[in-house]
């Protein structure tokens, strides 16, 4: 188990820490009080030297079929008012605009107004989820290449209190090297868990592959194999976070059922405070951490999830 949890300090961040130049923070949701903004989110905004506000008009399905769009906007209107309320009420630089039209276009059009480092999402947590959100993170993190980091919110404006460790998740590629690079500048010092997941052969039993005469597979073997290499994936992704200002511990953690499920409930029982994956992870069975798994992480999860591609050159 990690070390006990850090805190988060809320105060402006100071001088010594990597700040992002321009944010733009996409509300879905609002909290319903700028105290109820996850530890990490509120860093991420404290980090910000400006920030834009995008509050999209989304109407439902029922409000598309009864073409009533003006209840949806007035919605969005009051919940731009309410999130700028509350950055300046933490002295954030924030401004902010109500979208009007799809939802993808009004971001497209943010972001080439805006020209932001990072992405930050707001969305109704996954129970709550607007029928038009699906696929939303990873069509933004593909489109524009840029670091998202989302969040749910339920329908009291309650959003997820973890202040546990990071949950970073590694497995030995260049875009997750990146990713924890990544949260190391924007959350030093804290404390931060590199996981490493792998997967059993043992339940396929042990037989010969052509015939009687042919050698009998040792499964447990390669299971004994796979975690040991699990084990040093994670030391490494270790090191660099603490290399990167964060105090790191590994772990080698065996997937049952799907990857996705096998982080979602890693971090459910470390009450981490975020989980950090990168947008893309190696090819074939030592990849753990390819696009598809991020988007279930994303999408079943309402604790902040920090998705982040590596520039291509």
């Amino acid at each position: 188990m990690i070390s006990p949890h850090i805190g988060t300090d809320n105060s402006r961040a100071d001088d010594r820490t990597p700040r992002i130049r321009r944010l733009l923070f996409v509300a879905d949701a609002a909290v319903a009080d700028v105290e109820k903004l996850p530890p990490p989110v509120r860093t991420i905004i404290d980090s910000a030297e400006e920030t834009h506000v995008l509050t999209p008009t989304l109407p439902g399905r029922l409000a598309w079929l009864a073409d009533d769009v003006d209840g949806p906007r007035h919605v969005a209107d009051e919940r731009l008012d309410t999130v700028l309320g509350h950055l300046q009420a933490i002295g954030a630089d924030a401004s902010g605009t109500a979208g009007r039209g799809s939802l993808l276009t009004v971001i497209a059009d943010a972001v080439t107004r805006v020209a932001p480092d990072h992405i930050l999402l707001a969305l109704r947590s996954p129970q709550h989820a607007n029928w038009q959100e699906r696929g939303l993170v990873a069509y933004i993190e593909e489109r524009f290449g840029l670091p998202v980091t989302v969040y749910g919110v339920d329908l009291d404006g309650q959003a997820s209190t973890a202040d546990g460790p990071l949950l970073l998740c590694y497995d030995g590629s260049e875009d997750a090297a990146h990713a924890i690079e990544t949260a190391g500048a924007l959350f030093a010092g804290r404390a931060a868990l590199v996981v490493s997941v792998w997967q059993a052969t043992a339940g396929l039993g042990s037989f010969g592959w052509a015939g009687d005469s042919a050698p009998m597979v040792d499964f447990f073997a390669l299971d004994r194999a796979a975690a040991d290499a699990g084990a040093c994936i994670a030391e490494e992704g270790a090191n660099i976070a603490r290399a990167s200002g964060l105090k790191a511990e590994p772990e080698a953690v065996e997937a049952i059922g799907p990857v996705w499920k096998t982080l979602h409930d890693l971090a459910e029982r470390h009450d981490a405070a975020a989980i950090v994956m990168g947008s893309r992870g190696l090819t074939g069975l030592r990849s753990m951490l390819l696009g598809s798994v991020s988007s279930a992480v994303v999408r079943h999860s309402d604790r902040p999830t920090l998705v982040i591609r590596q520039p291509r050159v």
